[in-house]
């Protein structure tokens, strides 16, 4: 291995409408200083159409900290995938860090990241071994989830419980970045890329500001755009149902006529028939759906509209100088 002394690491951070979480992140971005001085690092703030003053909370409070500081304002809200890949291209580090806004990350997270990266990893997940504030409910269908997309998706080095957090090198944040995908799943696009994996476990804390902005509509959207992504599973769901019901439709037939030839009497089949017309009607309908959903995505792409928009970057090294972009 090269020598990494004072590499330089960026902390890249998706944050919306997180200004009284922002004193908590650099109190923590001063720990990482601290614990790791073999280091230099960056803050890479993404600004995903904030509301409150999370723009000035950081600009204003990063200010003669041991660390640089960068916040890049995207024009409106793109979705935090966006963000991260906003953050990554921002990022001069020779390696990047993904944390949340909300410093629900313990402290020595960053270091065990900095240790395995060490150890010749190009890619280190962050995955929780306990979650705080979520419902029981939802702790199953995300993990219902990333069970199903792991299987389907077939991407190996992606955590099945769902990573949370991460780190990759350089290298891994060059090929991010040549990627277009717009309905994208960030963390599923460095798991497919492959090089050498690996990960590490901790336990969340509790969110100390303010609610988590990863609501259930973002959720169900994230996970239709990454199996959608990456798997025909649905597509090849649609021919099953169709061969399952083509089955059914014939051993139905076939003991009608076998009714019939033993001279039992056939009862009239109206309702029956209504069902199973209605019932069709609505696989088909579903069956449509899907292949819209695909088809839809393709014309997405096809545009080659930008998958973010800049509206200006601010760095704060000791004083404040605006970039437009």
């Amino acid at each position: 291995m090269t020598d990494r002394t004072r590499q330089l690491v960026s902390i890249v951070v998706p944050a919306l409408n997180e200004g009284p979480n922002i004193p908590a992140l650099l109190a923590r971005m001063d720990r990482f200083v601290e614990l790791n001085p073999a280091y230099d690092f960056e803050l890479v703030v993404v600004d995903d159409g904030s509301t409150d003053d999370t723009v000035d909370a950081t600009v204003t409070a990063a200010t003669g900290h041991g660390f640089a500081t960068k916040v890049v304002r995207l024009a409106r809200n793109f979705g935090s995938h966006q963000a991260i890949s906003a953050g990554f291209h921002a990022a001069t580090g020779d390696a990047a860090i993904v944390i949340g806004a909300d410093a629900q990350e313990p402290v020595g997270l960053v270091t065990e990241f900095l240790d395995e990266w060490e150890r010749g990893s190009d890619v280190v997940w962050g995955v929780r071994r306990t979650r705080v504030g979520r419902s029981r409910r939802a702790e199953l269908l995300s993990k219902t989830f990333s069970y199903l997309f792991t299987r389907f998706a077939r991407l190996d080095n992606y955590p099945p419980e769902g990573p949370s957090g991460m780190l990759i090198t350089r290298l891994v944040i060059d090929q991010v970045n040549q990627m277009p995908e717009r309905n994208r799943n960030v963390m599923a696009l460095v798991a497919w890329l492959g090089y050498r994996q690996t990960r590490v476990e901790y336990d969340q804390e509790e969110r100390q500001h303010g609610e988590s902005r990863w609501t259930r509509a973002k959720m169900i959207q994230l996970a239709v755009d990454s199996m959608l992504q990456f798997s025909s599973m649905p597509l090849r769901a649609c021919v099953y149902a169709g061969l399952a019901f083509a089955v059914l439709a014939v051993i139905y037939a076939a003991v009608l006529v076998g009714r019939t030839l033993a001279g039992v009497d056939t009862p009239s089949g109206w309702p029956t028939l209504l069902v199973v017309v209605v019932l069709l009607g609505g696989v088909q309908l579903v069956m449509i759906g899907i292949v819209g959903e695909y088809l839809w995505r393709a014309v997405d792409e096809v545009r080659r509209r930008p998958l973010y928009v800049v509206r200006d970057v601010l760095r704060v090294p000791h004083s404040v100088e605006k970039e437009l972009s």
